[in-house]
């Protein structure tokens, strides 16, 4: 089965085959990509290259490389990340995984050289995808559980007192940033080594925290991703269907939108780069990020190792958790530091 690399006019029927490829489970979703397929892909890495099975009507399946720089061991060093893998539901268990996890294989390999890391994600639980994507390939380990956190916003999450000053980032602090970036990332396996942050970008707000004498102690992105990716919710089971009753029913009270009809896109922000020094300063971040998304988005998303310290921050926060495993091959040579990898843009 051929596998080649897709091109700019390959944009509509990515698109397409997006639309058609739904995550099953207690709320089915979708995450479309309109207008844009390759938007995602350009903020995914340094260098990418996307993989596609062609159809008689179109791509059929497609699979996603990109090469990162991230923090391994405490020095920066080249990653590959496996993702968005999609094959048309009329063509699955027929050899169209596999393809793409072999194509993507190689890809990695030139990307990134047969030693360096390379990184691919499941659904935990979701045993039969150790089989795609980098699952084949021998040595592949489950390196550690991603919990995306969804925190509901019906409510406000009031900020509990603190010392700590939140505000708006500016471009004046980007250099405080990206300082305290580099001495907390680097503590932190697969941690993007970032020079800089897209503080002027729309739709994303970065949330600063001070202490009283004006010390950076943390920040945290809050993305909404409208422009290049919609989640949509194309069912939810009986048990989340009365929830969304419910919920709908209390939501004009509290100002709330209302989680939409099968079909409809969710409201919601991501939280990115996320950067504290202690549980505290993170919890304080997202309790004022929760507090300033309250009454025009539903949910807000956290991602984060489920053992790292810093999970506890998200007590309280009445957060719906779905877990993601991290596969790895090739990983760095320690395992108990908490790692830090980015799911928004996966």
């Amino acid at each position: 089965m051929r596998v080649r690399d897709a091109r700019p006019g390959d944009n509509a029927g990515l698109v397409s085959l997006a639309a058609q490829s739904t995550m099953d489970g207690d709320l089915a979703l979708r995450f479309d990509r309109e207008p844009d397929y390759f938007a995602l892909n350009r903020l995914a890495g340094q260098e990418w290259r996307v993989g596609v099975v062609d159809g008689d009507s179109g791509p059929l399946g497609c699979i996603a490389v990109a090469r990162r720089t991230a923090y391994l061991d405490g020095e920066p060093g080249s990653i590959a990340y496996v993702g968005d893998l999609k094959v048309h539901p009329d063509f699955r268990r027929r050899g169209v995984a596999r393809a793409l996890g072999q194509w993507a294989y190689q890809t990695a390999l030139d990307l990134v050289g047969p030693t360096a890391p390379m990184i691919s994600t499941i659904l935990a639980g979701n045993d039969a995808a150790t089989t795609l994507a980098l699952g084949f390939v021998p040595g592949v380990t489950r390196w550690a559980t991603i919990r995306s956190a969804s925190v509901d916003l019906l409510t406000r999450h009031r900020p509990r007192r603190s010392d700590l000053a939140v505000r708006l980032a500016g471009p004046a602090d980007e250099p405080e940033m990206v300082k305290l970036w580099h001495r907390l990332a680097v503590r932190r396996q697969f941690a993007p080594a970032l020079d800089g942050f897209p503080l002027e970008q729309p739709g994303l707000d970065y949330l600063l925290a001070r202490r009283p004498d004006g010390e950076l102690a943390g920040f945290v992105g809050l993305w909404d991703q409208h422009e290049i990716k919609q989640m949509r919710v194309m069912g939810y089971s009986a048990r989340l269907a009365a929830v969304r009753v419910a919920f709908n029913a209390a939501a004009p009270l509290f100002g709330a939108p209302r989680l939409p009809k099968p079909g409809g896109a969710l409201a919601y922000r991501t939280a990115v780069n996320v950067c504290a020094s202690d549980v505290e300063t993170l919890q304080t971040l997202l309790r004022h990020g929760c507090d300033r998304l309250h009454g025009r988005y539903s949910f807000l998303t956290v991602g984060l190792d489920v053992g790292d310290p810093l999970a506890r921050a998200l007590t309280g926060l009445r957060a719906q958790p779905t877990d993601v495993d991290l596969l790895v091959l090739n990983g760095p040579r320690d395992r108990r530091t908490p790692i830090h990898f980015e799911i928004a843009t996966v």
